[in-house]
């Protein structure tokens, strides 16, 4: 079973497959999957007419993602026999990694105990409204609003839709970002700076949006995002002068209010398990969390 690695040709097919199956996690979108396929070696292939992706990263155990496309009991049994068949051969252990609650409703029958799916708190999304987000109102968003109020009384700001000629801006805030938080990745490490950066590359093509804020006429911040599904918008990246209060609060309000107000909702991706990380998206009171298992079916 040949299985193709994922290049900016395979753009089209992936966003056919996406937009058959209104995703609700973050990973769901080709930029994801194109910006993290060195890492994870995300490969794919069509079976019974579904989008099927697996990843055989280096510190990580493979795994399948959930099947991609208009799926039913009868093509996702299909696939799931052609992917359970190509990990016995390649000798790994059959996991699926990402599922949502609902996607194990196609799993419950593979699965002999409970103990074989496992809740992934540490990559579940963290969905916000997003007139939360813009508007800020309320007690409990009083530190976020005194962040931005302090931020504009020290500082003239302009926002800045990101265009290609800026590009080389936001690769700069990231590599300063870097340096700061010392992440010199090795090969086969989790790196967000090369998973960045080569978004950054192929921005045009990938066709996000984002944003720069110019902080006392120097580009300081900039994120980048894109429609996840009808109603919600997944923030990419989100990297600022961490130096300057208030400025991640700002660029957060500022790139939803000016790209995402026509949504309902927006998805900031996961914490990782890191605390800092956490209690920042916490403090952003989501909606809910979107959760994602690991599921091990029996072999």
């Amino acid at each position: 079973m040949d299985f193709s690695d994922i290049t900016l040709n395979s753009k089209e097919l992936f966003d056919r497959y996406i937009k058959q199956q209104d995703p609700q996690v973050s990973e769901m979108t080709f930029t994801n999957f194109f910006a993290w396929r060195y890492y994870y070696k995300f490969r794919y292939k069509v079976i019974a007419g579904l989008l099927c992706i697996i990843a055989a990263p280096a510190k990580i155990e493979p795994f399948a993602m959930m099947p991609v496309g208009d799926i039913n009991d009868d093509n996702f049994a299909e696939a799931y026999r052609e992917l359970k068949s190509y990990f016995t051969e390649k000798g790994w252990r059959f996991c699926f990694r990402k599922l949502t609650r609902d996607d194990l409703k196609y799993l419950g029958r593979y699965v002999s105990s409970e103990e074989r799916i496992v809740y992934d708190r540490d990559n579940s999304d963290y969905l916000y409204n997003t007139e939360d987000l813009i508007n800020l109102r309320g007690k409990r968003y009083d530190g976020k609003r005194n962040h931005i109020n302090r931020f504009k009384r020290q500082y003239q700001f302009e926002y800045v839709p990101l265009e290609c000629s800026l590009l080389d801006e936001c690769s700069r805030i990231m590599e300063e970002w870097c340096r700061e938080k010392d992440c010199n990745c090795q090969e086969g490490d989790y790196c967000e700076r090369n998973a960045n950066l080569e978004l950054l590359r192929n921005f045009r093509t990938l066709g996000c949006k984002g944003a720069l804020i110019k902080v006392d006429g120097t580009y300081q911040a900039f994120t980048v995002g894109e429609l996840l599904n009808d109603d919600t918008a997944v923030i990419h990246i989100e990297k600022a002068n961490s130096t300057i209060d208030g400025l991640f609060t700002l660029i957060n309000q500022q790139f939803v209010q000016h790209e995402w107000s026509s949504t309902t909702y927006i998805n900031r991706e996961q914490d990782l398990g890191l605390e800092g990380m956490r209690k920042a998206k916490l403090s952003y009171h989501p909606v809910r969390l979107v959760e994602k298992f690991t599921v091990y079916p029996d072999m």
